[in-house]
């Protein structure tokens, strides 16, 4: 699918440069030399209009993916139950007060995303900064473990997923004098 959409994208990006390229040298009445001739006869035009034409069709899909784009949902729904709305905020905050319950991380950045249909599940990312070199699986099982614990508390039902990822501990500064 990906493959598709790229050969797509390079169609539509060279019949955009097709079209705009003719149409701006026609307005501004530069001569095109043998274009030109090509664009009086039937094939000419014909390749221009199917050029228009994509053009005019990637311009359209564009129009209704961004109306018909649904926003990402803000709250959960513990147990599929909609009467009962829990904020992703208010989830994150939990997740990283428990995840920040080990002295040997420091909690960059907690981020979450609210699935399934009846929006009753929550994966959330933790990014953390490990203080130690050695045994960071168990390190991650465990403060995984709290999170869920934590979030599956306060939510009163199961449904939650977290995902520990370690960032560098050492960074490196380079200066350049410009």
């Amino acid at each position: 699918m990906r493959a598709i959409r790229r050969i797509s994208a390079v169609i539509y990006l060279l019949a955009a440069g097709c079209v705009l390229g003719v149409s701006t040298c026609r307005m501004l009445g530069v001569s095109l030399g043998r274009l030109d001739g090509m664009l009086e006869r039937q094939p000419g035009r014909i390749a221009l209009l199917v050029f228009t034409a994509i053009v005019a069709l990637g311009v359209l899909i564009t129009v209704i993916r961004a109306f018909a784009e649904r926003p990402d949902p803000t709250c959960v729904h513990p147990a599929g139950n909609p009467d009962i709305e829990v904020t992703l905020a208010a989830l994150t905050s939990t997740a990283k007060r428990a995840a920040a319950g080990s002295d040997d991380v420091m909690i960059e950045s907690v981020e979450g995303k609210i699935g399934g249909r009846g929006r009753d599940e929550v994966r959330l990312t933790i990014e953390a900064i490990a203080f130690t070199e050695e045994g960071l699986e168990p390190l991650a099982d465990r403060m995984r473990q709290r999170v869920v614990d934590a979030c599956e508390r306060m939510l009163g039902t199961s449904g939650v997923t977290a995902r520990v990822r370690f960032l560098p501990s050492k960074t490196t500064i380079v200066t350049k004098e410009v």
